[in-house]
């Protein structure tokens, strides 16, 4: 009878679990189902229909029937059991079917290994050794690349005196020639999104105007928080399906406008479900600021596969990885490896019928795709008009072309958006309130990305976005003309990225880059993409010229080895991925003191 009944609530669960969160129905009605009790038994004492509480009944039935107390809490302990044992076989079934990819097993045995190395002294010298051999040779290159210590001495310390602005202007002046021809002559994926000289001026002129201003003093700057209201309402104008509700505030880039929407998130469920160890879903090709977001908040991410022809997010994988203690699902729109669309109309119905979040990376396509509908290429919906999506990042500092370091993150509405906010008001210097986690802000980036908006207006955006879409369709065009070349998934936008059967793609990219190209080289799988920019309009043929030469070269020698930051890459992929973070820490150390 036991078994039966457990096998029935299993079933019940699991069947119910499709369409719900039990749980979490369970959590809400559990307080209102202790006071309707409560109530009728104080209904039942004020009758006299009983005389003892519920605790000294059940003493007194231990005490009279201990063996029926044993027996019963036998089969508690059975049937917990059982529940728990249940989630750890689903847990487990859940990880065999959509857990670790061999890269990631091969990495979490090579860490297990060189960890358990370490403790062997001769073996941790060794070690050292090589990693400071790679710290010098990093440090090498960093310092080829910067500027000549001759000729712009370092400085580490304050002057003792001051030089004159005519000084400090001449030598930065000197500092800075040369490094803008690559991108001017749009040879550089990405980066810098506009770009031209007039635009450059205006959002100069109007950051001086406002160098001085914080957004935190309302009271001193109307202007700039007015700026920062009339950027989101243009923005979320743009994605709102039609909403009035939606809303949203200024961050200082995707990462920020990324891991403020997943803070949201966290606090809200934490609110309104009681959800203390949450989960956020993410496909492998997610956008790096989503862990950093987790890592921040001591939030579970669980990485899904992609389509490996699509390379769209895994909808089965989604589903079957959602639990009570899930929060939000993250999509792109598109990501940045492929440049994919995920198929953000049925993650929403997943979201809607589970009852979670629904966040849509569109900070590369937050200023092209709405233009490109427009457009008439046809597009999947992928923003507000879908009831699902709950947050939307859309950065202002790429192709909405303001001056770098600002984002949108905007929310369905603003019940959502105030578990963004900080409010302490507990502080001896007074009440204190931030919408992001910044305090201070700088003034002068709300204004030249308000002053880029309105100067840019519908027509200019639509202008740009067809210059882009008409180069990318040429590279596309081109890339398949190539045999030994193919594009991965079905690039919707600026982003066209490639491959190779034939060779190690990297190779490609390290010859684009003696032609002056700076491209994005990928892994899992091995690719290169290029982003295509206002900087690339009109320069598809000249691209495609310099990628047939490169392709030509390295057919001459596909067997020939990688350099520069290609043999990074090729290097990582064979590596565990502990040591290459060891790496990349070293990297940044190297930047850091240059």
């Amino acid at each position: 009878m036991i078994v039966e009944s457990i096998a029935g609530v299993l079933t019940v669960y699991f069947l119910l679990g499709q369409f719900v969160h039990i749980e979490r129905i369970v959590k809400k009605l559990l307080p209102y189902g202790i006071i309707l009790v409560l109530y009728l038994r104080w209904v039942q004492l004020d009758q006299g229909l009983i005389k003892h509480s519920l605790l000294e009944m059940t003493l007194a039935k231990c005490r009279t029937y201990a063996p029926i107390a044993t027996f019963v809490a036998g089969d508690a302990i059975v049937i917990i059991t059982v529940i728990q044992l249940t989630y750890i076989v689903f847990d487990y079934l859940r990880k065999l079917r959509y857990g670790l990819s061999k890269k990631q097993a091969i990495n979490k045995l090579g860490n297990a290994a060189l960890a358990t190395l370490n403790y062997i002294p001769m073996l941790q010298r060794k070690v050292r050794s090589e990693i400071q051999k790679i710290e010098k040779d990093i440090e090498h290159s960093i310092q080829e690349q910067g500027k000549s210590p001759v000729e712009f001495p370092k400085i580490y310390e304050l002057p003792a005196k001051g030089k004159s602005p005519e000084e400090v202007l001449d030598t930065m002046t000197k500092m800075v020639k040369g490094e803008d021809a690559r991108w001017k002559d749009g040879l550089v994926s990405g980066a810098v999104y506009h770009g031209e000289e007039a635009h450059l001026e205006l959002l100069n002129k109007a950051s001086s105007l406002f160098s001085v201003t914080n957004p935190l003093h309302a009271d001193l700057w109307p202007s700039v928080v007015r700026f920062e209201a009339e950027v989101i309402a243009m923005t979320a104008s743009m994605m709102s399906g039609g909403s009035p509700d939606v809303c949203g505030t200024l961050s200082s880039g995707g990462t920020e406008s990324i891991v403020l929407a997943t803070k949201t998130h966290r606090d809200w469920f934490r609110h309104d479900h009681n959800i203390t160890a949450p989960e956020v879903i993410a496909a492998v090709t997610a956008h790096a600021a989503i862990d950093k977001a987790c890592d921040m908040f001591g939030i579970k991410l669980i990485k899904v596969p992609v389509d490996p022809v699509t390379f769209q997010i895994d909808l089965k994988a989604v589903q079957w990885n959602i639990t009570a203690n899930t929060i939000m699902i993250y999509s792109s729109a598109p990501n940045f490896p492929q440049g994919t669309i995920d198929d953000i109309e049925a993650l929403s119905a997943i979201a809607t019928r589970y009852g979670i979040g629904l966040h849509v990376d569109a900070c590369l396509g937050g200023f092209v795709l709405p233009f490109a509908r427009d457009l008439g290429i046809p597009l999947p919906k992928f923003d507000f008009s879908l009831p699902g999506v709950t947050s939307m990042s859309c950065d202002t500092h790429k192709y909405g072309y303001a001056s770098k370091g600002t984002s949108v993150v905007l929310y369905k509405n603003k019940a959502i958006r105030r578990f963004q906010y900080f409010a302490f008001s507990d502080w001896t210097g007074g009440l204190y309130a931030t919408p992001t986690i910044a305090g201070s802000r700088p003034g002068a980036l709300s204004a030249a990305c308000w002053a880029s908006m309105v100067k840019m207006g519908k027509e200019g955006y639509m202008e740009k976005t067809k210059g882009i879409m008409e180069t990318v369709a040429i590279i596309k065009k081109g890339i398949k003309s190539i045999k030994e070349l193919y594009i991965l998934g079905n690039p919707q936008a600026m982003v066209v990225c490639f491959g190779s059967n034939e060779f190690n793609i990297l190779k490609v990219s390290d010859h684009m880059s003696k032609l002056g190209w700076s491209l994005n080289a990928l892994q899992h799988p091995t690719a290169v993409h290029i982003c295509v920019t206002v900087r690339h309009i009109g320069k598809g043929e000249k691209f495609l010229a310099a990628l047939r030469e490169a392709v030509e070269v390295v057919m001459k020698d596909p067997q020939g080895k990688l350099s520069g930051g290609s043999a990074i890459y090729g290097m990582a992929s064979t590596m565990p991925a502990g040591p290459v973070e060891d790496i990349l820490r070293i990297y940044t150390d190297a930047t850091l003191s240059l």
